[in-house]
């Protein structure tokens, strides 16, 4: 009897053996899921195919957990079918996110470098045009950090790390952008007056066909004229307040007028620390009946006043905006200019003489 039982026994394991041999192990599918997945997380498909990638991973988490639960189960009972179909799924997913990615990062590339072009030509342009003006200090930081993240997302893009190089260079993107079309619009809003000043400008140089010599000042060119029997018969490099965009107001605003003004006083080497200066009549009843309306509509504080003292004078060439509002000439200039003029003499200073189309240079902006 215990021999037949043990026949019995040894028939059925025997059988066992025979059924689980042949069935189809997932060992195999699930090495070839892992290669997959391997290769494609080298080629950075969790970055630049990140859909497809997640479903090929779920795809590989589903397969083991089903392997954990046939295992749990006895060996005549499992089935490894869904294991198998888990596995072949994911290694498809990952070879098709593993495609998806080198494609995709491959146009990023190309993107990336376009991009640095364009962008670099907007930045080119801020410094073209707009970085001499008297911008506000967000403006400024604005453009500095565009610059920043252009030359960071470089750097990644080089690396290779392409999604990096994206993302640095929409924050540079995002920047200079803000620069320019801050700077465009204030540019824009102080030529609004160019009318005005060309009216100004060719006053003065009619003024000089008699033979007086008419000094005509043009901010944005910075540059200082005398003109003489409506010529050109001296130019010099000028300098000017800090907010030289902005019309003179009010004391402390470091702003240099614009208008039609005269000499009123030479000031010799002794009498100025300025080296040599030219006294104009700032303010004059033009300038004290916009400052008294501005005054009244409570544009400017009841306690500020409108300012004096505005000078042509030397210590110019610093290279910078730095008067208080007068206009800043090298020592040399400033004597050349001394000998040429007189008390009386007309000064006309505007802010261009140029209209914007040309200060641009055609630039669209």
């Amino acid at each position: 009897m215990i021999i037949i039982l043990f026949s019995v026994v040894t028939i059925a394991i025997s059988i066992s053996v025979i059924i689980v041999s042949q069935k189809e192990l997932p060992t195999e599918d699930l090495k070839l899921a892992r290669e997959a997945l391997t290769i494609a997380k080298e080629a950075e498909a969790n970055i630049y195919s990140e859909k497809i990638y997640k479903e090929s991973v779920q795809m590989y988490d589903s397969a083991m957990v089903n392997w954990s639960r046939q295992n749990s189960r006895f060996i005549l009972f499992r089935n490894y079918d869904r294991i198998i179909n888990f596995a072949k799924s994911s290694k498809k997913k990952a070879e098709e996110a593993r495609e998806e990615s080198i494609k995709k990062s491959a146009n990023l590339s190309k993107d990336v470098q376009a991009a640095f072009v364009s962008l670099a030509k907007k930045i080119e342009l801020y410094n073209k045009l707009f970085k001499d003006l008297p911008l506000p200090k967000s403006v400024f930081d604005a453009h500095n950090k565009s610059k920043m993240f252009l030359s960071e997302s470089k750097i990644a893009h080089e690396s290779g790390k392409l999604k990096d190089a994206e993302v640095l260079f929409k924050k540079a993107e995002i920047y200079v952008n803000h620069a320019n079309v801050a700077a465009g619009k204030m540019l824009r809003d102080y030529f609004e007056d160019h009318s005005k000043w060309k009216n100004l400008a060719n006053d003065a140089i009619a003024a000089s066909r008699g033979g007086n010599k008419v000094i005509l000042v043009d901010k944005v060119a910075h540059l200082l004229y005398v003109y003489q029997s409506g010529k050109v018969i001296r130019t010099y490099d000028a300098e000017f307040g800090p907010n030289w965009m902005a019309h003179k107001e009010r004391t402390g605003d470091n702003a240099t007028p614009e208008g039609n003004y005269r000499i009123t006083k030479k000031k010799e080497r002794g009498n100025t620390i300025y080296h040599k200066a030219l006294l104009i009549d700032y303010p004059n009843a033009e300038d004290k009946v916009r400052f008294a309306e501005k005054k009244k509509k409570g544009l400017i504080s009841r306690s500020a006043g409108i300012g004096s003292l505005i000078e042509i004078h030397g210590h110019g060439g610093k290279g910078f905006n730095w008067t208080s509002g007068c206009v800043g000439l090298k020592n040399r200039d400033m004597d050349d200019l001394f000998r040429l003029v007189g008390n009386g003499t007309r000064v006309t200073i505007v802010g261009s003489i140029e209209p914007l189309s040309v200060i641009s240079e055609g630039l669209d902006f």
